[in-house]
């Protein structure tokens, strides 16, 4: 039961990151992934207590995957027309 506080927590402080780190895209793409990796585990942890099947983590690993990198192809095209990863707020 800890450990579920402990990743809870992890993944909250997370989100509150990700909010609070808006300046650079690196380093919110960088977040997204620690959260995309908090959730993996979770899952392994849900699915160890539920007799679950692996498919749905296998599921859920490949979609993280895309999601990675979709975040990279889009960094480096803004890098490429931008020349800098620092967001620009209007």
């Amino acid at each position: 039961m800890f450990i579920w506080s402990v990743l809870m927590l992890t993944l909250l402080l997370l989100v509150i990151l990700l909010f609070s780190v808006q300046h650079h895209f690196l380093l919110c793409l960088l977040t997204l992934e620690s959260m995309v990796l908090v959730s993996l585990v979770l899952t392994i942890f849900i699915l160890n207590n539920t007799a679950g099947s692996l498919s749905l983590f296998i599921l859920f690993l490949t979609l993280s995957v895309c999601e990675a990198s979709l975040g990279l192809s889009l960094l480096m095209s803004y890098i490429k027309m931008i020349g800098s990863d620092k967001i620009k707020v209007y």
